[in-house]
């Protein structure tokens, strides 16, 4: 999402209306390119096929693991502070509108995390994305982009499985940044249509996470009606400091299959969006 600040709509209309005209403006300047190759990765070149495993092993994460989901706007801010203490004992890492910057790969690094970032386009020669990190190998990682509407400029969402302690089946994580101008809503429910296509025939447990950019009316029940369909629930943190558009937040956790232990928000100084962090466990354990 592009606005720039958490609580002042007028503000936030403005931002909307730049980032048109950036998308406008990169476009036809030439400064973004989308590069042919989807996901870029500290270990290792992904299958092209979705639907079977793309590493030949994986560490699994425990029973009882942490989440944290952050657009991090594409590290404009003060960021590694924020990171730093946020992901603290994190098991998995969600960023949206990760900028492949080479300090943010370097952090990723020191913190000893595997990690994937789809390529959604390039700015300045900087992939820009969605990104997925963890402290313990994926099975799989999958990425697939949509194309925004007006702005030409495309969004990005990464599927990545992993081993679960205590599981019988591998965990489904989405990491998404939805698009954000799209009349009707068409291309918004044909980005959640994707993530069903993801989630098709997986029996295991699931979550999907990222900035849904659920800012009116419509998105919410295109959003809540989808999120129905496939036994869904949204984890709602406490306190609640998420970013909000006219009273809707933009960020989110859904899940299905686990435990929510506990879920918080935390407001940010380096990003116009604040991250949420979750902690769940698997049933039985």
């Amino acid at each position: 999402m592009w606005p720039l600040t958490r609580t002042d709509v007028p503000v936030k209309l403005k931002g909307a209306t730049r980032a048109l005209l950036l998308g406008t403006t990169l476009a036809l300047a030439g400064c973004l390119e989308v590069p042919e190759r989807l996901l870029l990765s500290d270990q290792f070149a992904p299958g092209s096929d979705c639907l079977h495993p793309s590493l030949a092993g994986s560490s699994p994460l425990p029973a009882t693991f942490s989440l944290l989901s952050w657009n991090i706007y594409k590290q404009q801010g003060d960021w590694r502070p924020e990171l730093t203490r946020w992901s603290a004992q994190a098991d998995l890492l969600l960023l949206q509108e990760a900028s492949g910057r080479e300090g943010l790969y370097r952090w990723l690094n020191e913190q000893q995390l595997h990690w994937f970032q789809v390529a959604a386009f390039n700015w300045q020669r900087l992939p820009t994305g969605v990104l997925t990190a963890s402290t313990g190998q994926a099975a799989q990682a999958c990425g697939q982009r949509i194309t925004e509407p007006a702005t030409r400029i495309p969004k990005s969402l990464l599927a990545s499985r992993y081993s679960l302690q205590g599981a019988a089946e591998q965990l489904l994580v989405i990491n998404l940044h939805a698009v954000n101008f799209s009349l009707r809503g068409r291309t918004y429910q044909a980005q959640l249509d994707m993530i069903s296509e993801a989630m098709a025939g997986h029996g295991g447990p699931v979550i999907v996470a990222g900035d849904f950019n659920r800012w009116n009316a419509r998105r919410q029940r295109l959003l809540s009606a989808w999120a129905s369909r496939h036994g869904l629930q949204e984890a709602q943190p406490e306190p609640d400091l998420r970013t909000r558009f006219w009273g809707y937040p933009l960020d989110g956790i859904y899940y299905r299959g686990l435990n929510l232990e506990r879920a918080e928000s935390m407001a940010s100084d380096a990003s116009d969006h604040s991250p949420l962090k979750a902690v769940f466990s698997v049933p039985g354990q």
